[in-house]
C-alpha cells in the first residue's frame, strides 16, 4: 500500500509557453517556474481543449472537450450539473479538495464550486465595488467617453484578484488540512489589462505613459480586433513588457507557496503541475487577447509537472498531450492500491517511460462568441467578423494543424516549415487535408453534449456583480 500524495494545480492565466524561460524564452519572467521545471518535466508540447477561459477550465474539471461538455457557448455561461467532476472523484478517493479562483467563469455564480469542500472565489472589494458602480453609472447616463474619464486602472486590476492574498489562502488551506489534499489555484496577473504599477521591464517614459492612458484598461484588445488596428512596433515592445511584468508578479508568488511547502517538508509529497489555460495574440494572425484562433500561440500552453518520486528531476517530454491530462495525472496518482490504477489514458504518468509518444492528435474548439462579436459591432459599427462569425475546430498532429471554419475555407498548416502559421498549404497537400478532415470530424460527433430544457444559463442569469469583472476585463459589454 502506497501513501497518497498531495495534488496542487497552479493555472497562470493567460500566459503564453513562448515567455517562459524554460520554453527557451530569453528574459527572466519567472525564475521560479523555471526552477520547478529543472526539478521536474516539461511537457512541450500541452495542447488546451479550447482558446479561452470557460472552456478550458470546464475540460481539466471534466476531462470533456467543450462540444461534450456545454460550457462553449456565448461568452458566460454556468457549468452543468450533469457530468462529474474531477474534486468530486477525488474527495471519492480520501481527499480534501480545495479551489482559489480569481477568474469570474469560475466561480459559485457560474456553478464552478461544485465538487470543492472548500471555495473562495474572486473577491471584490470596497474600493473595487465603488469603482465598478461609479463607472457603470457614468456611462449609462453620460456615455462610454465620459465613464473613461472616472476610469482609475490601478483599481481596475484589481479586478484581476491580489495573487499574494491568494497563495496565502492556499497556505492557510494546506495547514488546515489533516487528510492528502488537491488543490486548484487560479492566478489572473497576465491577462490584461495590465497593472500599470509593474513596469521592470519598461521603465515610464513618454511612451509608455501613452500607452498606459490611451490603450491600455477595459476592452483594450476588443478594441483593437473591432477597429482592425495594430500596433507600432515601440507599442508592441510595451504591451510585451507590461504582459511579461504580469507573469514575473504571479511567478513571485507562485515561489512563495513552493518555498513554503519546501520549508515544510510537503513539497515531495506534492505532486505539483503548473501551467496555463490558454495562450495569449499579440496581433498574430489579426488575433489580440485569446480566442479567436486555435493556433499554437493560442492553444500550446505551459505545462509542468513535478513529483520526485515519478518524474526525474530536469526531464522534458515531447509528447502531444491535452492540457486535460491533468485529469487523469491526478486520479492516477491517487490511488492507494499497489495494483493497476483506474484506466486513465492520458495521464501525464506515462512520461516517466522513455517510449511513451503521447497522443497521435489533439483537438482544439472555438464556438461562435455572439456576445463578444456583438461587443466588437458596438464599438465599431463597420466591422465584419468574418470568419470569425462562426464555430472554429481544429487538429492537431505532431507536423500538422488543421483548422475547420464554419464561415470560412479551411486551412491547412505545416508545421515544420511553418511554425508560426502563416500559410495554409490545403491545395498543395489535399491528402494530409482530407485525412485530418475525418479525423476532426469524428472528434466533433463523438457524444456531443445533449442540451436539456434553455441548455444552461448565459449572461442575463448571471449575478450582477459577476457581470461587472466581467466588463472590467473586456469580455462583454
Amino acid at each position: 500500500m502506497k501513501k497518497q500524495p498531495n495534488i496542487l494545480v497552479v493555472v497562470v492565466d493567460s500566459a503564453r509557453a513562448d515567455h517562459l524561460p524554460c520554453y527557451g524564452y530569453e528574459r527572466e519572467t519567472a525564475p521560479n517556474i523555471s526552477r520547478i521545471a529543472r526539478e521536474g518535466c516539461v511537457f512541450d508540447s500541452a495542447i488546451s481543449a479550447a482558446p479561452f477561459s470557460p472552456a478550458s477550465y470546464a475540460s481539466i474539471i471534466s476531462n470533456l472537450h467543450p462540444h461534450q461538455h456545454g460550457v462553449n457557448g456565448d461568452t458566460v455561461r454556468i457549468w452543468p450539473d450533469a457530468w462529474r467532476r474531477l474534486p468530486e472523484k477525488l474527495k471519492e478517493r480520501g481527499y480534501e479538495t480545495f479551489c482559489v479562483s480569481n477568474n469570474s467563469f469560475v466561480s459559485e455564480e457560474t456553478n464552478g464550486a461544485k465538487g470543492f469542500d472548500t471555495f473562495v472565489g474572486p473577491q471584490e472589494g470596497w474600493l473595487l465595488r465603488w469603482h465598478s458602480r461609479l463607472y457603470g453609472r457614468v456611462r449609462k447616463y453620460l456615455g462610454e467617453s465620459a465613464a473613461r474619464k472616472f476610469d482609475r486602472k490601478s483599481i481596475l486590476a484589481l479586478d484581476k484578484g491580489e495573487s499574494g492574498r491568494t497563495m496565502h489562502t492556499v497556505k492557510d488551506l494546506v495547514e488546515s488540512s489533516g487528510k492528502p489534499f488537491f488543490g486548484f489555484v487560479i492566478l489572473m496577473d497576465p491577462h490584461a489589462m495590465y497593472n500599470p504599477k509593474r513596469l521592470e521591464f519598461c521603465g515610464k517614459n513618454r511612451h509608455v505613459r501613452e500607452f498606459l492612458n490611451r490603450i491600455n484598461g477595459r476592452q483594450m484588445f476588443a478594441r483593437l480586433m473591432a477597429n482592425g488596428e495594430q500596433l507600432s512596433p515601440s507599442q508592441m515592445q510595451i504591451a510585451n513588457d507590461l504582459y511579461d511584468a504580469e507573469i514575473k508578479h504571479a511567478d513571485r508568488w507562485v515561489g512563495f507557496l513552493v518555498d513554503w511547502l519546501r520549508s515544510t517538508n510537503r513539497l515531495d509529497d506534492t505532486v505539483l503541475m503548473i501551467c496555463a489555460d490558454h495562450g495569449e495574440g499579440f496581433g498574430e494572425q489579426d488575433v489580440w487577447g485569446h480566442g479567436f484562433s486555435l493556433s499554437d500561440f493560442m492553444t500550446r500552453v505551459p505545462l509542468i509537472v513535478r513529483y520526485p518520486k515519478l518524474w526525474k528531476a530536469g526531464t522534458r517530454s515531447q509528447a502531444l498531450v491535452p492540457l486535460h491530462a491533468i485529469h487523469d495525472t491526478c486520479l492516477d496518482v491517487s490511488t492507494i492500491s499497489d495494483g493497476s490504477p483506474e484506466d486513465c489514458p492520458n495521464s501525464l504518468v506515462q512520461a516517466t517511460d522513455s517510449d511513451w509518444h503521447g497522443l497521435e492528435y489533439a483537438f482544439s474548439e472555438f464556438p461562435v462568441q455572439t456576445g463578444t462579436l456583438k461587443m466588437f459591432k458596438n464599438i465599431n459599427p463597420d466591422f465584419e467578423p468574418g470568419r470569425w462569425g462562426g464555430d472554429m475546430a481544429a487538429v492537431r498532429s505532431r507536423d500538422w494543424r488543421y483548422v475547420n471554419y464554419e464561415t470560412g475555407e479551411p486551412e491547412l498548416f505545416d508545421l515544420r516549415n511553418d511554425p508560426a502559421e502563416i500559410v495554409s498549404v490545403a491545395d498543395r497537400h489535399p491528402d494530409v487535408a482530407r485525412e485530418l478532415a475525418a479525423r476532426l470530424d469524428a472528434h466533433m460527433h463523438d457524444k456531443p453534449y445533449q442540451i436539456e430544457g434553455d441548455g444552461g444559463s448565459v449572461n442575463e442569469k448571471i449575478d450582477e456583480s459577476v457581470l461587472e469583472r466581467l466588463r472590467a476585463l473586456g469580455y462583454i459589454d
